[in-house]
């Protein structure tokens, strides 16, 4: 069973970032689940580098509201994946 969403934070141990990890962890999983960092670093390139591997970006501090209407859109995406195929 592949989980619904994965959530990382970008700055991890030992200087690894949550692109990595979002990265190993879809070349496990496939391209599914969604998935989304969550920094509170700013920098345009960053925020292209998340876009490119398909993953969304929240910024900190994540309002409980936005991570709740984030994790809707991105399940709702996935259903709507899952049943068009």
């Amino acid at each position: 069973r592949s989980p619904d969403v994965l959530l990382s934070d970008y700055h991890l141990d030992d200087g690894r970032t949550g692109l990595e990890a979002l990265a190993l962890l879809r070349a496990h999983l496939g391209p599914e689940p969604p998935a989304a960092l969550i920094t509170a670093d700013r920098d345009a390139g960053l925020r292209a580098a998340a876009e490119a591997a398909g993953h969304r970006l929240l910024h900190k501090p994540v309002r409980p509201g936005a991570l709740r209407a984030l994790l809707a859109q991105m399940l709702a995406e996935r259903a709507g994946r899952s049943a068009a195929e």
